[in-house]
């Protein structure tokens, strides 16, 4: 682990830096397909992704592979480049899909990654050779440790070996970067990353729910933003709108996992908009901005969203939280959970 552990220090950027410089730019870039959707840093080395990734777990929800394969093409005419996924997404189908409609056709042009949820070293290395068979690719673009829940969750997965895994992927160049995600609580994050420092081990990225009920409850933006923007970590913003709970947890876009009853419309109820949504988030120092689109329209809803940008002052940040904080807590961010 030693080797492992010298491997990333080695390629990680000696000198202090900065995601925030490029982090409110709105210029499109353009590939040998045409125009991008602007970009934002993501990894130390100054490599860049679409400000806007598409979530793969919705892209599972249909049994109709058409469907699929028009998300997919729409998703690359409209510029997208960075696709999330995860190992178990709608029991694999999330990443056959994409290894059946993107991959063959755009693998060099699009940022690739999926997330390994077992939690220990041989489940994660079995999780590992299966999202490369689905997704027919050789490597990954970004691998990350799926959804810690607690610090003890922490510990038992680096006790089982996860991470020994995870840094041997990227030293055989099965992934070309390493990161971790969760929702639950951000002393779980906050956790991991002490733990990383006591190893002398930095990863690249973290997923993590930001939206504007967040500053006001066990908030991953006041608590773990900071923290993560000092080391110079990519940030993938998730649950922008609650993983659909801000719109009274609709059945056709919400997780049943996390879907609660009664949940209120906070949009309907406020004068939020649903691009109020994902303006805000798009205001913070992130890297991109993971959203799951049920349906094309969602998906260009979303990309004139990023299109039509402009940053929000400190002021109107401020209104939306105080909109949406009546409404903070765990029924409409229920993925969250308080622990001591």
């Amino acid at each position: 682990m030693e080797n492992r552990r010298n491997f990333l220090k080695k390629s990680a950027s000696a000198a202090a830096f900065s995601l925030v410089a490029d982090w409110a730019s709105a210029m499109p870039t353009y590939d040998k397909l045409g125009e991008t959707l602007p970009q934002r840093q993501l990894i130390r080395n100054g490599e860049k992704v679409t400000s806007f990734c598409l979530g793969g777990y919705h892209l599972g929800l249909t049994e109709d592979p058409k469907e699929a394969e028009k998300m997919v093409e729409r998703s690359m005419e409209l510029g997208v480049r960075f696709f999330d996924n995860a190992r178990r997404y709608n029991n694999g189908r999330s990443e056959e899909y994409m290894g059946k409609f993107l991959t063959p056709k755009y693998r060099d042009q699009i940022f690739l990654m999926s997330k390994a949820p077992a939690r220990t070293g041989k489940g994660v290395q079995q999780q590992l050779d299966e999202s490369l068979k689905a997704l027919k690719t050789d490597y990954l673009d970004l691998w990350q440790i799926h959804t810690f829940t607690t610090p003890q969750d922490v510990d038992n997965r680096l006790r089982d070996g996860v991470l020994d895994v995870f840094l041997e992927a990227k030293e055989k160049g099965k992934t070309r970067y390493l990161g971790f995600t969760g929702h639950q609580n951000p002393k779980t994050h906050l956790y991991f990353l002490n733990k990383l420092d006591e190893l002398g081990i930095e990863f690249d990225t973290c997923q993590m729910p930001l939206n504007v009920c967040d500053p006001s409850f066990e908030s991953f933006q006041h608590e773990v933003l900071p923290v993560l923007n000092k080391k110079g970590y990519g940030v993938i913003a998730m649950k922008t709108m609650a993983g659909g709970s801000m719109m009274g947890g609709r059945i056709d876009t919400t997780p049943q996992d996390i879907r609660t009853k009664d949940i209120p419309d906070v949009v309907a109820k406020t004068e939020l908009t649903h691009a109020n949504l994902h303006q805000y988030v798009y205001s913070l120092p992130v890297s991109s901005l993971c959203s799951g689109c049920r349906f094309t329209y969602e998906l260009e809803e979303n990309v004139k969203v990023l299109k039509d940008f402009k940053k929000l002052s400190v002021e109107d940040m401020d209104r939306l939280v105080n909109y949406a904080k009546p409404y903070a807590g765990l029924i409409v961010e229920n993925y969250k959970r308080v622990f001591a």
